[in-house]
This record gives C-alpha cells, structure tokens and sequence, in this order.
C-alpha cells in the first residue's frame, strides 16, 4: 500500500484499519481503529488535515482531498 509522507507529515494509520494495497494516503492523515480504505482510493492530507474516525469505510475509488 502506497503510504507517503509530505512535507514532513506522514498518515498516521491504526494497527486495526485496513488499507488496500492499491489505494494511495499522502501526508496528515489519520485513519481510525477498525476504518477501511478500499481499491483504488486516494487519501490526501497535503494541505489540510484529514481525520478518518473509527469504523469508517472509505468505498473504492474515493478521492478525499481538502483545499
């Protein structure tokens, strides 16, 4: 699973939250305690933070970005 950081800021991801090896999390983000992230999503806290709370699921081919 592609995790990066930007600037410095890297996603913060529970041991328990699931994350597809195709999706993508960039920078501040954080993902809850039994949270998924499913194909071909994209997660990007590179301007602003983002915040996934708990059992959460982020459905394939998502795009979360904040300006």
């Amino acid at each position: 699973m592609p995790i990066r950081s930007f600037e410095q800021l890297a996603p913060r991801i529970h041991p328990t939250a699931y994350v597809d090896e195709t999706a993508l999390v960039v920078g501040d983000v954080e993902i809850g305690q039994d949270s998924s992230i499913w194909p071909m999503s994209v997660v990007r806290g590179d301007i602003q933070s983002i915040r996934i709370g708990a059992r959460t699921s982020i459905q394939d081919g998502t795009i979360i970005h904040v300006t």
